[in-house]
């Protein structure tokens, strides 16, 4: 247990993934450094682990439907924000993922001398590589929750430590097998429309029309749609209206059963990685916005995280998709009608989910309060 002295943490969040992920570090925190109190601003999960919320901007700002209502909530917050580190002289802040906000977050604390350790690192190497400027300017050190964002970070003059991805702390590596492909064509499929209300209504049904014709090719074929709580399973059921079954809070255990996924983009796929499930990755997106963001925002060849991490296209992936169930019903039914492939693909994610576990058999949220700790001024 490293020794301190009561050293007063400032942690902000925006948003429900940064929540959780502020909440596990805090725990961990209060584990290397017990004296350790916890300010900030956040959401329920954060309160729950032990910070005093000056703010509860998670849940305010999913309220906040609309973008002109958010500016002003925004500028108020940031206000309250440089108040309280001038009142409290914080040892360190802590902004977590959610770059849109937690830029001036960094910058209302380095102006009053502050450090700052940022936990899930700016993609900046993704879109937008002009803000690394901001990165060399407002902040310490960053936490890499990616294995090559280290060395992209200190090639650019920023001190970087990998960390490990907190979603595993959580996801422990497939034990048992990939699924023995089905003789008769009795496949498992698993849909996921995403997290997010605006994903479901995008996605959802859009999915249940690839599954029927994935189901013209194999109608042995068994379909199951995922919601990770009754609220996402509510949007779902609005957007379904042809039955399929739908289980609620056991994603993890139907794609660990399934031998494949048609998965919205996002962390989802990182833990159909772990489990070696072969995947599908699509996410509908405006004609316009890609037309102006591909080549100047967004420098990626790929745009799903296995297939950057992979370098190559590991998954069928289609980002932008325009809302039309054939390609990736399609993609699919290639996928299914090559079980060799399916296991080969297999074992290529398990591999390279590897990639991505914390250092040392530590949680990420562990190794990340160390490097708090370290970074916090005498």
């Amino acid at each position: 247990m490293m020794s301190c002295d009561s050293p007063v943490v400032f942690l902000t969040a925006a948003e429900v993934s940064g929540d959780t992920h502020a909440a596990n570090l805090i725990r961990a925190l209060k584990a290397a450094c017990p004296q350790a109190v916890c300010v900030g601003v956040g959401g329920p999960r954060m309160a729950a682990a032990g910070c005093e919320l000056i703010e509860d901007c998670v849940g305010d700002a999913a309220m906040l439907f609309d973008p002109l209502r958010k500016i002003p909530y925004y500028r108020r917050l940031i206000g309250r924000v440089a108040e309280e580190v001038a009142r409290r002289k914080p040892a360190v802040m802590v902004p977590v993922d959610s770059p849109g906000l937690n830029w001036h977050m960094a910058a209302a604390a380095r102006r009053q001398g502050v450090p700052v350790m940022y936990y899930v690192a700016p993609q900046v190497w993704a879109w937008a590589p002009w803000r690394i400027r901001k990165v060399r300017r407002w902040i310490d050190h960053v936490a890499c929750i990616l294995p090559f964002e280290e060395a992209y970070f200190r090639r650019r003059g920023v001190a970087a430590t990998f960390v490990g991805h907190p979603l595993f702390d959580h996801v422990a590596p497939r034990t048992d097998a990939y699924p023995r492909p089905p003789a008769d064509g009795a496949w498992r499929i698993v849909l996921l429309p995403g997290s997010r209300a605006g994903e479901v209504s995008r996605h959802a049904s859009a999915l249940v029309a690839a599954a029927e014709r994935i189901g013209r090719r194999f109608p042995k074929a068994e379909f199951t749609l995922c919601a990770g709580d009754e609220r996402v399973a509510g949007w779902v059921r609005e957007q379904v209206g042809r039955p399929l079954p739908l289980v609620v809070g056991r994603t993890t255990e139907t794609m660990a059963a399934s031998h494949l996924a048609l998965a919205t983009s996002g962390t989802v796929t990182l833990e159909a990685a772990s489990l070696g499930l072969p995947m599908v990755v699509f996410y509908r997106a405006s004609r316009l916005l890609n037309a102006v963001a591909r080549g100047w925002l967004i420098r990626t060849r790929y745009y799903t995280l296995v297939n950057i991490l992979a370098n190559r296209p590991l998954v069928d992936e289609f980002i932008p998709w325009w809302g039309d169930p054939a390609p990736l019903a399609d993609a699919a039914v290639r996928a299914l009608e090559n079980p060799d492939r399916l296991i080969e693909t297999s074992a290529a994610l398990a591999a390279l989910a590897d990639t991505l576990r914390p250092p040392d058999g530590r949680s990420a949220s562990a190794v990340a309060a160390e490097l708090v700790l370290k970074t916090m001024r005498p």
